[in-house]
Parts: C-alpha cells; sequence; structure tokens
C-alpha cells in the first residue's frame, strides 16, 4: 500500500512536467519558423486572407518577405498591390482556376511569373499577396519542412520580378 501511494504522489508530481513537452507537430512548426526565419522571411498570426474586418480567428499564418533595400517599386501600375486567394467564394476570377482576386488585379504582364510561383507553391497554401510591405503567403502550416525551402524560393524568384535586385538590373542592361 505504501508503495503505491509513493507512486501516486510521484506520478501527481511529475505529470505537469510532461504537459510542457513539445508535440511532434509542434516541433515541426517550430523548426519551419526558424527555417523561414533565417531565410529572411517574417512569421506572424493572422486572419483569413477573405476575412471581413472582425471577422475570423487567428487560425493563419502569414509567412512575408519583404522587399529588397534600396529597390525601386515598379513604374508599372498594378504590380505590387494585389491578393490571390484559393478556394473562396469570394473576389473575381483569375487564370488559375480555383484562385480568386480579392481587390484589385495584378498586371497581366507578370501573370506567368504568378502562375510559376503558384505552381511551386504548396498546396496548403491559401493566399498569395504582394504590398507595400513585400510578399506573403497565408496558410496553416500543413505540411513537411522542406516546404519552407519551396515557399522561399518561390517568394525570392517572385520578388526578383516584381522588383530586380541592383546586381541583375545591371547585368540585364549588359
Amino acid at each position: 500500500m505504501t508503495y503505491l501511494l509513493i507512486v501516486l504522489v510521484l506520478a501527481i508530481i511529475i505529470s505537469p512536467m510532461l504537459w510542457l513537452r513539445q508535440t511532434p507537430r509542434q516541433k515541426l512548426v517550430t523548426a519551419m519558423r526558424q527555417q523561414a526565419a533565417r531565410a529572411g522571411i517574417q512569421v506572424k498570426l493572422a486572419r483569413p486572407a477573405d476575412a471581413r474586418e472582425g471577422e475570423g480567428r487567428l487560425e493563419y499564418v502569414r509567412y512575408s518577405l519583404p522587399w529588397l533595400p534600396k529597390t525601386a517599386s515598379s513604374p508599372l501600375p498594378r504590380m505590387e498591390k494585389w491578393m490571390l486567394v484559393h478556394q473562396t467564394r469570394r473576389g473575381d476570377p483569375s487564370p488559375w482556376g480555383d484562385w480568386q482576386w480579392l481587390g484589385r488585379e495584378a498586371n497581366p504582364v507578370i501573370n506567368d511569373a504568378i502562375g510559376a510561383a503558384l505552381q511551386g507553391l504548396p498546396p496548403s497554401v491559401s493566399a498569395l499577396e504582394a504590398s507595400a510591405a513585400g510578399l506573403s503567403i497565408y496558410w496553416q502550416e500543413r505540411g513537411e519542412l522542406a516546404d519552407i525551402e519551396a515557399i522561399t524560393s518561390q517568394l525570392t524568384a517572385l520578388r526578383e520580378v516584381l522588383r530586380p535586385s541592383a546586381g541583375r538590373s545591371e547585368k540585364s542592361i549588359n
């Protein structure tokens, strides 16, 4: 009886400590966010991309790749202020099936680059946005660690199309 009492007391003492351990999913999310931060991507909780003011909970995560410093915004209209949302009833049709323009459409000059980015992003991404701060995706972090590499490469490639870095624009001039 004494041993049973000792085991019960130890279980009561140890059980709260076990609650502090990360689950495998939490470990994966932490690793994804750390890898994104190392790549220069800012991670922030967000409402769904198609939520109206006051709607929705912070159930999505926005991964944002800021514009490079010392890069000028494009002189063409609608290059850096648009949003595409996946599988929503809001917005206007886009050339990419289940994706809808929410608000303003992008300049058609960059449609090929946007299409390539959408193809390379993980299927669980729910929105792609260009804003004054940079390029962002919205998703619920359902995927693998390799998805961060895909997100980084697609956002970087799209950023190079929208705002070429100084090294690239000098090469294209020569």
